[in-house]
């Protein structure tokens, strides 16, 4: 993982690239972004995302930067939006720099590293750059880890069983145990936690529809299942937009049930109300 900055300026380090560690650029934006904003995402501690904590529209103006540079060449691509969600107002305006940005040692640093992944291509493009300089690492003023919604939250269900038993209603299940038998683990052990006992009966939740374009939203209703599987059914009564939501770019978390701050268009709905950070 890796964002590479042989110069200052964005769009200027796009334009150099070749054009494998361009596409790949995209990709490792977006997941540098998800690790800086999505909780238990991962990678908070890989020091390519450690230098970009507290300066998340910086680092979509950077993103875009990549993209712009990839259509230019005319290839096609599917994460300009996806990073854009991140801090839509790094598009128009300058964001905020993080302090290492123009720092001539970190930026010569990428154009050596850049020039052993490729002689032939970067030799010619970084003339009288010194061999074999260690990458820079910057640390963060101050450690940005993403938390957990603490409440008004609305929980978002990827996963369904289907159908409920009744018209309008819909089953929002998760595994208790592997396919060997033995307790789930790790994240799906936190996910199976969150859908037993930090969701309540009546909390609002939401279905994705249209590759997350739209949501079905609705109640949960009481625990059910058996040892393998546990579910809540949802008691369907509405629908509203990935717009809708105060931070659209939440809705990338890849976990399969998980919270987001509940929308505006919804706080007026039945369900409880309190405070999220």
């Amino acid at each position: 993982m890796q964002t590479f900055l042989p110069f200052p300026d964005f769009a200027a380090s796009a334009a150099v690239l070749d054009g494998p560690r361009l596409g790949k650029q995209r990709v490792e934006t977006l997941q540098i972004l998800r690790a800086l904003v999505v909780p238990d995402y991962g990678w908070q501690r890989h020091p390519a995302v450690r230098m970009w904590m507290g300066y998340v529209p910086a680092l979509v103006r950077y993103g875009l930067a990549m993209t712009d540079e990839w259509l230019a060449r005319s290839h096609a691509d599917g994460t300009r939006g996806l990073i854009r969600e991140f801090a839509p107002e790094a598009e128009s305006a300058a964001p905020a720099a993080p302090p290492w940005l123009g720092d001539e040692d970190f930026h010569r640093a990428h154009r050596s590293n850049l020039i052993q992944k490729d002689p032939g291509f970067y030799g010619p493009r970084f003339p009288g750059t010194a061999d074999a300089l260690p990458y820079i690492w910057p640390e963060p003023s101050t450690e940005l880890v993403p938390a957990e919604v603490t409440g008004p939250r609305l929980w978002i269900a990827r996963t369904q069983g289907g159908q409920g038993a009744k018209p309008g209603t819909a089953v929002v299940s998760l595994p208790a145990l592997t396919p060997a038998g033995v307790p789930v683990r790790g994240k799906k052990a936190r996910q199976l936690d969150a859908l037993l006992n930090e969701a309540n009966d009546g909390d609002l939740a939401a279905l994705p529809l249209d590759g997350g374009l739209r949501f079905a939203t609705g109640t949960l209703g009481p625990v059910t299942g058996a040892a393998d599987t546990l579910a809540r059914t949802l008691v369907l009564s509405g629908e509203i937009s990935r717009t809708d939501f105060d931070c659209p770019a939440l809705l990338q978390d890849p976990r399969l049930f998980f919270a987001v701050p509940l929308p505006a268009v919804l706080r007026g709905a039945p369900g409880p109300r309190s405070t999220y950070r």
